[in-house]
């Protein structure tokens, strides 16, 4: 970054007064590739400063391929003069770029809280942009928009029709609105954040994005999602709070990773249920459920398993179930409070044949207050053949185990090393 800074002022202190003939306009004697890629990740602000430098550089303005319409928060928050000044700005720049290509469009707008004239005479500019955007064959569309909640925002359809589209991201507090099933797309990422959604929109992704590699959903209000995709390749549902989420039902051929955090405070109507037979990095983070079924997941290299019984969820063959699922994994992490349950000796792990045991190479398990992790752990050390290291968590109170553990290495059929790790009190 620092070499660009060095750039863009030596072009601007030649703008300000005379200097020898090798110095000025050094952007006149690099390929326009290179100085575009220089260009993007400069502010619109200073790219408009840099506009006037000189021919060469009014040509490199109104052509950058990457643009980011960003950090004008204060000026929302000025005068309805400087505001309409603003706007209208960026409408000629928009405009006097014609249909130069645009590769990378990010919009961050926090609508003012003003009249409601204003306001929506802000929101027609925003979509305005987006819809030049899109004439402009935009393949990278980011947009982060603060919107008043007496507001409505509908996004343009355009968005959905556009065939040079390959990555959407949308971060706004409000409604989606299912696109028609008839539209289809090319888009390979897409991410929501903060929206709320109903199953149309789920099923115009299963049914209209055909290319979809990645599938990123944080903080999204949505009743029930059924996803079935032949090309996607990622998957993530976070939402770290309790959600309104009552069934997740996942069927990806070739889905390979899958992060999913969902907590809510009873399992009852809640179902999980997957169909995903690459899966190599499984991350899950919430509740156990009553209801739910991986099926046998025979790819994984990670499994970061944490996840606690529910107030009316205390049956342990939900626990089996879930690593009854990984019929293969290099790496396994799991939470104390997962298997916490107490009378489960060493023996009664070996009798569950878990399937995973013999390709096992790296486990992390976190000890609860019984004694079911550390028979399990005890197992793992015994019978995994291949294993390599095992990281125990543990409280101060229970450092009279590490003693047992060693006991166990100590029969161990391979030689891995254990490393105890004392949690951190909070």
């Amino acid at each position: 970054m620092e070499p660009k800074r060095k750039l863009l002022a030596t072009t601007s202190s030649q703008a300000q007064g005379a200097c020898p003939d090798h110095m000025k306009d050094r952007f006149s004697d690099l390929p326009n590739d290179v100085a575009h890629q220089i260009l993007s990740s400069v502010s619109i602000l200073d790219l408009t400063r840099f506009g006037t430098l000189s021919k060469k550089c009014r040509e490199l303005y109104l052509s950058t391929p990457s643009l980011n319409f960003d950090e004008f928060n204060n000026w929302n928050k000025s005068s309805y003069a400087k505001q309409f000044k603003l706007l209208s700005s960026l409408d000629r720049f928009l405009v006097r770029r014609r249909e130069n290509k645009i590769h990378c469009f990010r919009i961050c707008w926090s609508l003012s809280y003003g009249k409601a004239a204003s306001l929506y005479n802000e929101l027609y500019r925003v979509v305005t942009w987006i819809h030049m955007a899109v004439r402009c064959n935009v393949e990278v569309l980011d947009l982060e928009l603060r919107i008043p909640d007496t507001t409505m925002l509908e996004l343009p359809s355009c968005i959905f029709l556009c065939g040079s589209l390959r990555s959407l991201s949308v971060h706004c507090n409000k409604i989606l609105t299912a696109p028609s099933l008839v539209s289809s797309t090319n888009l390979q990422y897409l991410k929501l954040t903060n929206v709320t959604i109903d199953e149309g929109f789920c099923k115009w992704i299963s049914c209209s994005c055909k290319c979809i590699k990645e599938l990123h959903l944080e903080h999204v209000e949505v009743e029930n999602i059924t996803m079935e995709s032949s090309s996607l390749e990622s998957f993530s549902f976070v939402f770290p709070s309790y959600c309104g989420l009552c069934h997740l039902n996942i069927s990806c051929e070739k889905l390979e990773d899958m992060h999913i955090e969902w907590k809510f405070a009873s399992t009852s109507s809640r179902s999980f249920k997957v169909f995903a037979p690459n899966l190599k990095y499984l991350k899950w983070i919430g509740n156990l459920l009553n209801n739910q079924n991986l099926g046998k997941l025979m790819c994984l290299e990670k499994a970061e398993i944490f996840l606690k019984h529910g107030v009316d969820n205390n049956d342990f063959s939900n626990v089996l179930e879930v690593l009854c699922s990984v019929c293969r994994a290099k790496v396994l992490i799991l939470s104390g409070e997962m298997t916490k349950a107490c009378g489960f000796s060493k023996e009664f792990w070996k009798s569950q044949n878990l399937a995973f045991i013999d390709q096992l190479k790296e486990a992390t398990i976190e000890l609860s207050n019984g004694n079911n992790e550390l028979e399990l752990a005890r197992y793992m050390l015994e019978d995994a053949k291949n294993l390599k290291e095992m990281v125990l968590v543990y409280s101060p109170q229970q450092s009279t185990h590490i003693r047992v553990v060693n006991e166990s290495k100590m029969n161990s059929v391979a030689t891995a090393r254990v490393v105890f790790q004392e949690k951190q009190r909070k």
